[in-house]
């Protein structure tokens, strides 16, 4: 009776490593030259889809994790797959499978540099933690980590003691601990602490052109109530000629240039968001914002001296409120009509700013011109809606306001002390505003008959 049941038990497992259907699967896989073998199991997702789940390597120390096998396509290596496994000297990780799952293959410490195919798109925890990565000493990324990678988890390849010399996927989401005690992270510490593509502090440097390094995804996340910069004191009193930023570069943190003095920077395309204060207190006579850049948001350049003037590409979408407050240099400047909102406060405190111009195609507009030398304003046609008030621009002489314009303040002309004179459209409510609020209104078809 128990030799019965031990044949029962013995067919069982047989039967769940050759099913397809089972929880798991195991193939043998041919080496390139067809003579040892490597077996895999592996599981089938929801997806109809392969996910490599363990296995052993080939007599010679290699391991290929195939583009498909046992005709299910392979997406990925699960968890803790291979990890501590002494027994791997080569990795080949083939075209199409797209995530290396958390520690999979942590501790495989006889491990040479990993091949990794274009199509690669996720690196998972730990994924590579305590390699030697032996036989290559200096890695060029090139050769090893795809530009197809979009998310490198944290401590993915921690403690590789001979991780030297890699390049960053361009797109890359890389946790700022991806790479900790590597010789590769060390290097950029001494200059550039960067912790993955993340750079936190810049030290003592007193170079007037000053180059981000190349991957570089994120500088560190300010604080618009701590006003962090990523600059140390040495680097800070360096007057800068130029910075430049590698187009890896998708976020800047708060505040994190606050205080610098330079005379040129250009602020890549591939930032999408420019957070509060970002050069507050400093002296920058020249910033470009690229197209791309679609938000300018809530102070973001506020409390900049010297600039004078700024190009807003056409890609700006969003200027938020008291976006240019204190900018006491700003002369003048143009909003394309590609802007589709304008904040109130805007220009407060810009006490040399004489004009804005507003390009047709804006609808939401916010008045913000306290403390400003500006006389004349001209809202286009297409303005749908203005928030705030004119009670404090006290320069102001003369508005135009077209008969579109149908949201206002309440109080949109109040609490003024000087005449001022209204010009728009009969019938329309800016006429009927400033007849209430005592100002002389003059009637024109459009702006541009405003003197």
């Amino acid at each position: 009776m128990r030799r019965h049941r031990s044949y029962i038990l013995v067919a069982v497992v047989i039967y769940l490593l050759v099913s397809k259907d089972g929880i798991a699967c195991a193939s043998p896989a041919d080496n390139s030259q067809g003579k040892n073998q490597q077996y895999l199991t592996y599981e089938i997702n929801d997806n109809g889809e392969a996910v490599i789940t363990g296995g052993n390597c080939d007599s010679d120390g290699l391991l290929v994790i195939p583009e498909s096998i046992d005709g299910y396509h392979v997406v990925g290596v699960a968890d803790k797959a291979f990890s501590y496994s002494q027994d791997i000297r080569r990795l080949r990780i083939e075209k199409g499978v797209r995530y290396i799952g958390a520690y999979a293959f942590a501790g495989c410490r006889h491990m040479n540099t990993p091949s990794l195919s274009e199509g690669l798109q996720m690196i998972g925890e730990g994924a590579f933690r305590d390699n030697l990565f032996t036989g290559r000493i200096e890695l060029v990324g090139d050769e090893f980590l795809p530009d197809s990678v979009m998310s490198i988890d944290r401590e993915a390849f921690a403690c590789c003691s001979n991780l030297k010399e890699i390049v960053l996927p361009s797109l890359a989401d890389i946790d700022s601990r991806a790479f900790e005690d590597t010789p590769w992270q060390e290097a950029r510490d001494e200059r550039f602490q960067i912790r993955g593509s993340c750079l936190e502090k810049i030290n003592g440097n007193t170079d007037p052109v000053l180059e981000i390094p190349y991957g570089v995804t994120s500088l560190r996340r300010g604080s618009w109530v701590t006003e962090i910069p990523i600059m140390d004191e040495i680097s800070r009193q360096t007057v800068y000629e130029e910075i430049i930023f590698p187009d890896t570069v998708v976020q800047l943190g708060g505040s994190c240039f606050a205080g610098l003095r330079i005379k040129q920077i250009e602020i890549p395309g591939t930032v999408k968001e420019l957070p509060y204060g970002l050069f507050k207190g400093g002296e920058v006579s020249k910033i470009i914002l690229s197209e791309g850049t679609e938000t300018i948001d809530d102070g973001a350049l506020c409390g900049i001296n010297g600039l004078e003037t700024i190009h807003i590409p056409s890609s700006i979408q969003v200027i938020e409120s008291y976006a240019f407050v204190d900018c006491v240099d700003l002369r003048r400047i143009t909003i394309p009509g590609t802007v589709e909102r304008i904040g109130e406060s805007v220009f407060n405190g810009c006490e040399n700013l004489t004009e804005v111009v507003y390009e047709e195609g804006i609808q939401e507009i916010g008045c913000g011109y306290k403390g400003t030398k500006i006389k004349r304003v001209q809202f286009p046609e297409s303005t749908v809606s203005i928030q705030g008030t004119l009670m404090y621009a006290e320069n102001l002489e003369r508005v135009y306001i077209p008969a579109e314009t149908v949201q206002f303040h309440y109080n949109f002309f109040g609490g003024r002390f000087k005449e001022l004179t209204v010009y728009g459209q009969e019938g329309s409510r800016a006429e009927e505003l400033a007849i209430q609020s005592g100002y002389e209104f003059v009637e024109v078809e459009n702006g541009d008959e405003m003197p």
